[in-house]
């Protein structure tokens, strides 16, 4: 019996969520390779070109890496797109720290256009 074919949207999709929280990272793409296993960043590439998508171990590594010690990637946001993107470490911090993440990201999109 054959398997199922992949619903492509889906993929890219969770492949958008999934680059949209490494882009909250201070990290650049090699170190995020680095730290999930991966020789080079590549398979980075190919997941923001939405070609493939990081197999569930690590997955499971990702979702495990602090993004400025306050929050968390949220892998049933970045699977689901349902809910936040991150979560809080610590519950209190999650207003703040996504505070700070707004203002950064409006702060990189200005800079870009202007």
């Amino acid at each position: 019996m054959s398997r199922p074919k992949k619903n492509r949207l889906v993929m890219r999709s969770m492949c958008a969520r999934l680059a949209a929280t490494i882009d909250l990272m201070e990290e650049s793409d090699s170190q995020i390779s680095k730290i999930l296993g991966y020789a080079n960043p590549a398979t980075i590439a190919r997941m923001r070109a939405g070609e493939a998508f990081i197999d569930p171990e690590r997955l499971a590594i990702f979702a495990s890496i602090a993004i400025r010690e306050k929050i968390r990637p949220n892998l049933h946001w970045i699977l689901t797109g349902h809910g936040e993107p991150v979560i809080a470490i610590e519950e209190k911090k999650l207003a703040a720290a996504l505070c700070i993440l707004i203002q950064e990201s409006t702060k990189k999109m200005l800079q870009n256009h202007f």
